[in-house]
Parts: C-alpha cells; sequence; structure tokens
C-alpha cells in the first residue's frame, strides 16, 4: 500500500470532520473512490473495523508494517512426485 496515500486519507480524516465521519458511518467506499488505491487495497481497508480515526489510523499502520506474505499454495503431489514428473 502506498504509504503516502494512506497519510493523506487519515490527514485528511483528522482535518475533516465529515470526511472523518463518512469515514466512520457508512460512506467510506464511496469517500476512498477519491483516492488512488487498487481494488485490494480498498477492500482491505472497507474491511477494517474501527469505531474512530484514531482505531482505523492504528490498523493502516499495523498493516503497512506486517512483512508480506504469500499465500501457500497447496501442492497436490510432493516436490520429488513433481520433478519425476518432469523427467517423464
Amino acid at each position: 500500500m502506498s504509504q503516502l496515500t494512506l497519510k493523506r486519507l487519515v490527514g485528511l480524516a483528522l482535518l475533516d470532520q465529515e470526511f472523518c465521519d463518512g469515514l466512520m458511518n457508512g460512506k467510506r467506499c464511496a469517500l476512498l473512490a477519491g483516492f488512488d488505491l487498487t481494488e485490494e487495497e480498498r477492500e482491505v481497508i472497507m474491511c477494517l473495523e474501527s469505531s474512530s480515526i484514531r482505531d482505523l489510523a492504528r490498523s493502516l499502520c499495523e498493516l503497512l508494517t506486517e512483512p508480506q506474505t504469500l499465500p501457500v499454495l497447496e501442492m497436490p503431489f510432493s516436490s520429488v512426485e513433481a520433478r519425476q514428473g518432469m523427467r517423464g
């Protein structure tokens, strides 16, 4: 996620009470449309539960500081079987 975009989002919420209220009362989706976010980023922010801008900012900060990991793909066979299959 773009740190600059998220800082702008939180900064605007701190400065504009109407914008802040909208983030907390169901208008988040419409408000996020004005920010340069990917669909995945928008979905993540939409799923964050927060009762205040402070909670939302804390959750966003945690997202930015967590190491990103790729999901583990389940393989239907072992790596040995895969190598044997490649030799064919």
